[in-house]
């Protein structure tokens, strides 16, 4: 049989056409990043989170589970909301497969008592720390994850300081679909629990890159895949300035970096840690070395465990490190966590609003077991700024160091003998 030149680009062109039918609908690779308070929208430009505050975030999780058609995989740290427990009941209900990992750790007063999808109980030896979701990895456009620093408890969504994310991609729903089956003990609708692997025991078996809507992803499941040196090669990109929120913070390891970077390069390093007092906190060693790092003084946790490198850099590849895991020992090499490295300079400079609301939040209500011994003013200052002691002999005793809003110190000394002016 002949075929001109012109028949072959007719049946080509028929195959092209026929393969894109039968590729289907893609993913739109959706970002939609939430925070539980306000934030400093100063600093955002034109850009918007998909949310802020308790009530926007829990709509979120709700909608969400209410929009699944085939199945919901959740692995879940605590969960004491009878709202959401119940919209996955009716998913369960309307045929939707439900699979469910939770803390053998915690209460779980929501899922008791037992709702009628399988739950099955992980990590009696350490934490199952995750914070995540799945919703119908088989459908490519709606595929959706969920992550953050989000438990499913009413203090931390309505009091505590977190973030949470909804990603829409295929491959990375699968991505996290596999590390639930890993856990499962299988791919099947009920647990295996002979076959299931938590903490120690699992293995490094996803893939790690994505490229989701132009910006490059990272996907980390602990402990399993060296979190900790993943997240040390993030922050040492930075060419110009680190922040940081974590809820604990004792890994040496990152606390080295963060004071090579500030000792040897003169890159800002500023954070806030809620748990100043476990064993090993950094605080101390940032601290001595010069860093302005403070403990959370405003009512609610910090919850958060994130990162940002070089948020207002776009040049600079600015990028967040956020998830389940804080940066400790015990998230390193024993609890099962989930983390996220978003390179993306939008997404950077939405958590830096984040973080600028709650570094001045925490500065302005730092407290102090003498703080009623002392007047400051005027407040806010410009130029001058007078310390003024009710306690004259207390001025003997105390040094002064007066740093700015963005954690810069203007000025320090051994206090005066009588009212300093500054």
């Amino acid at each position: 049989m002949f075929f001109n030149r012109y028949c072959w680009m007719s049946v080509w062109a028929s195959l092209i056409t026929v393969f894109l039918h039968a590729q289907g609908p893609l993913s739109s690779d959706v970002i939609d990043i939430y925070f539980s308070h306000s934030i400093d929208e100063s600093v955002l430009g034109n850009q918007q989170p998909a949310g802020i505050g308790y009530q926007a975030m829990l709509n979120a999780l709700i909608s969400k589970i209410n929009q699944a058609e085939q199945q919901i995989d959740v692995a879940m740290y605590n969960n004491s909301r009878s709202d959401i427990t119940n919209a996955l009941k009716a998913a369960h209900a309307r045929g939707v497969r439900i699979r469910y990992i939770a803390a053998a750790a915690t209460s779980n007063y929501a899922l008791s008592p037992a709702p009628p999808f399988p739950v099955l109980y992980g990590n009696s030896n350490a934490l199952m720390h995750n914070k995540f979701m799945v919703i119908d990895p088989e459908l490519p456009d709606k595929a959706w994850i969920m992550s953050g620093s989000l438990n499913w408890t009413t203090s931390n969504i309505t009091q505590d300081y977190n973030n949470l994310l909804f990603i829409q991609n295929q491959a990375l729903a699968k991505a996290y679909q596999t590390e639930f089956e890993e856990m499962w003990g299988g791919a099947g609708g009920q647990p295996v629990p002979s076959n299931a692997r938590f903490g120690s025991a699992k293995t490094d078996n996803t893939p790690h890159s994505f490229q989701i809507g132009g910006k490059t992803v990272q996907l980390l499941f602990s402990p399993s895949d060296g979190v900790t040196e993943h997240i040390v090669d993030a922050l040492a990109t930075a060419d110009h300035c680190t922040d940081f929120a974590l809820f604990s913070f004792t890994k040496n390891e990152i606390g080295n970096i963060l004071v090579d970077m500030f000792d040897n390069t003169g890159i800002p390093v500023q954070g806030m840690i809620e748990n100043t007092n476990d064993l090993g906190c950094e605080i101390n060693y940032l601290n001595s070395n010069g860093l302005p790092v403070f403990g959370h003084f405003p009512s609610g946790n910090l919850h958060h465990k994130y990162g940002i490198v070089d948020a207002g850099f776009s040049a600079s590849q600015p990028l967040v490190i956020t998830g389940s895991h804080n940066w400790t020992q015990a998230a390193e090499s024993a609890n099962d966590e989930n983390t996220l490295i978003l390179h993306d300079p939008d997404i950077a400079l939405l958590f830096k609003a984040e973080f600028n609301r709650r570094w001045a939040e925490n500065l302005s209500s730092t407290q102090s077991p003498l703080e009623s011994q002392w007047r400051l003013y005027p407040n806010p200052v410009s130029e001058r700024l007078t310390i003024q002691s009710v306690a004259p002999t207390l001025l003997k005793i105390h040094s002064i160091e007066v740093w700015d809003i963005t954690g810069r110190l203007l000025t320090s000394g051994q206090a005066p003998e009588s009212d300093a002016i500054l």
